[in-house]
């Protein structure tokens, strides 16, 4: 009994989204059963067409956040994305319509439900990538799930027109979505030179192109400080880990994932990269390069671990605009695909201004953790020198980072402890 409800919780883990998809694709393909009279000839066609259906949509999925991301990476803006994206939902609406006998000409939709309905289908889009961002879900299943309510919306709607009222409430989601941003991107170009200004990311670990942001942002927007905080564990890998889709391994300080056969194929767990530093030592880095880049007086490096425990990131915003009531709070942030989300939980945090950087060097996090030499500021530099060669390191506020204390550990074990170390730390 245990083994069998074992092989099911793998089983609904790994395959959540091809689920999610499958169910995208049943309701229309029943009504076209339906209407073609329940025959015994359309049950082979229609079960053809479900799974074609839910394969085809798993990749669509993929390929619509793709685009996502390149276009956000381009432009350091959210309204370009989210227009573009906008297009990805007509095929969807279409199809769906086609599958449920309402295609263009017939009596169920004109072109203002066709045009609802788009709406309602990119509104539930904007919803499932929001939860996403908070730590509900991810990207990619929430997506699918979005479509799969979409192409159930469209086939209801071809049953009973009355369905087009909850469309209608989508649509309105849809274009506060797109306002909110418009507004958001307005914000990054007309901004009070004043305030101050909150830096997130995972810093993993801080480098040149982090420490020229800080420096040319407090003097184009004159502020007075920067506040700076990097991510404990990820609530995505926390999660992960706990369902057991993705496991631990360490290497030169750093924590490696890799997914297990539990992971959901469609699922991209490693948005940002599988091999993180400890989140004690990514904070300590940080220190270190601020105080290199003669930025001590200017940059504060918070350490809020409960509170992003408990909150994230919108959390420690809100602990800073706590300490500074009524100066305007400007935030900062990269154009890839961890700067863009936090760039979404900015504009959900009331009147931020953004202050897009647009990512167009070879300065990266990932090629210093590829071994690059030269990249971020000198202790960094020591650091990573010591723990490829095996040695621990002092750094100048104190802390030591010991080499082999993690590794020396089981697995399993050692991925428990080192994220309870960093939650609760």
């Amino acid at each position: 009994m245990k083994s069998a409800r074992l092989f099911e919780l793998r089983f609904i883990s790994s395959q959540k989204s091809r689920i999610y998809a499958l169910a995208a694709t049943v309701l229309p393909t029943l009504v076209v059963w339906l209407r073609s009279g329940g025959s015994i000839e359309s049950v082979s066609v229609s079960v053809i067409g479900i799974f074609a259906s839910a394969w085809l949509l798993v990749r669509f999925s993929a390929w619509m956040i793709r685009v996502d991301d390149a276009i956000n990476l381009r432009s350091g803006r959210v309204t370009p994305g989210r227009l573009v994206r906008t297009g990805f939902h007509v095929p969807v609406v279409v199809v769906c319509a086609i599958l449920t006998n309402a295609h263009p000409g017939s009596s169920a939709f004109d072109t203002t439900g066709y045009c609802l309905l788009v709406a309602a289908s990119s509104g539930m889009h904007a919803i499932a990538f929001g939860l996403a961002y908070h730590g509900h879900g991810d990207r990619a299943g929430n997506l699918i799930l979005s479509l799969a309510i979409s192409s159930w919306l469209v086939a209801a709607c071809a049953i009973e027109r009355s369905a087009l009222f909850f469309a209608g409430l989508c649509g309105i989601v849809f274009v506060a979505h797109l306002v909110m941003g418009m507004l958001s991107d307005l914000r990054s170009i007309r901004y009070p030179r004043k305030g101050i200004g909150v830096f997130f990311g995972t810093f993993n670990p801080v480098h040149k192109t982090h420490l020229q942001i800080l420096h040319d942002v407090l003097d184009s927007r004159r502020l007075e400080r920067i506040y700076v905080h990097c991510t404990t564990v990820p609530k995505l890998h926390r999660l992960a880990l706990e369902r057991g889709e993705i496991e631990i391994s360490h290497d030169a300080g750093m924590r490696v994932y890799s997914k297990t056969d539990r992971a959901d194929p469609a699922k991209n767990y490693f948005p940002t990269g599988n091999r993180f530093y400890e989140y004690e030592l990514r904070r300590e880095l940080l220190r270190a390069s601020v105080t290199d880049s003669d930025l001590g007086d200017r940059v504060t490096v918070l350490d809020l671990p409960d509170i992003y425990e408990r909150d994230g990131f919108i959390g420690v915003l809100n602990e800073v605009k706590r300490r500074h009531r009524g100066l305007p709070v400007h935030g900062l942030h990269g154009s890839d695909t961890g700067g863009m989300w936090v760039r979404h939980l900015f504009d959900d945090s009331g009147w931020i201004y953004p202050c897009a950087v647009v990512r167009s060097d070879q300065v990266s996090a990932t090629a210093i953790r590829g071994g690059a030499i030269g990249l971020t500021s000198k202790t960094v530099e020591q650091f990573l020198a010591a723990a490829r060669s095996g040695d621990d390191f002092d750094f100048p506020s104190g802390y030591r980072f010991e080499q082999t204390r993690d590794q020396a550990r089981p697995q399993s074990e050692c991925g428990q402890k080192t994220v309870r170390r960093a939650v609760t730390e």
